[in-house]
């Protein structure tokens, strides 16, 4: 009988550990799905084919899900309703904004057009077109997506020119608008 009991301890042991393995296995890999650094990025990239600039915002998904107050386990009425969708435009539409570059300064908003957004892993990409840009005269960017939310969002936005780039870091302390040209 002791040496039954004896085994049956070892055989406890054997099995706790596997399952505190696991565990640990599984709590660290869901804190590898989260992230320390709350950060997004804008692209603006001018399209020869349709002759539009394209713009597309890529942010962290459950970052923009809290920040709107989105707490469902499915997210596909957000990304595949018009009331979902329009509702990642109005979010983003209200904390982002483009201006002309004037002589005197900032100039007239720019006026994106929505064209959609999707859900690809753990980032959210938001899409939307521009009439016409002239990135030698300038841009001036003011993005401000999830600062309202979290204080250290930091908000990175690239104007590309064929191979050139131009980019403007929005942070904590540093919120002001930028401007993008390259002439």
């Amino acid at each position: 009988m002791g040496h039954i009991q004896s085994m049956i301890k070892v055989l406890a042991l054997v099995v706790l550990s596997g399952v505190l393995g696991a565990g640990a296995m599984f709590a660290s890999a869901s804190n590898a799905y989260a992230h320390r650094a709350h950060a997004g990025l804008t692209e603006i990239q001018y399209n020869p084919r349709t002759e539009e600039w394209e713009l597309v915002h890529r942010l962290f998904s459950h970052d923009l899900h809290d920040a709107m107050g989105f707490n469902a386990y499915d997210d596909t009425p957000l990304y595949e309703t018009p009331e979902g969708l329009e509702s990642i435009r109005d979010y983003v539409d209200a904390r982002f904004r483009l201006y002309h570059h004037s002589q005197t300064g900032m100039g007239t908003a720019y006026t994106p057009r929505f064209i959609g957004a999707e859900r690809d892993g753990e980032f959210t990409y938001i899409y939307y077109t521009l009439g016409a840009v002239d990135p030698d005269q300038g841009v001036i960017v003011d993005n401000r997506i999830l600062a309202d939310f979290l204080d250290d969002q930091t908000n990175l936005t690239n104007l590309y020119k064929g191979q050139d780039v131009r980019s403007a870091m929005q942070t904590l302390g540093q919120r002001q608008p930028f401007l993008l040209r390259f002439s």
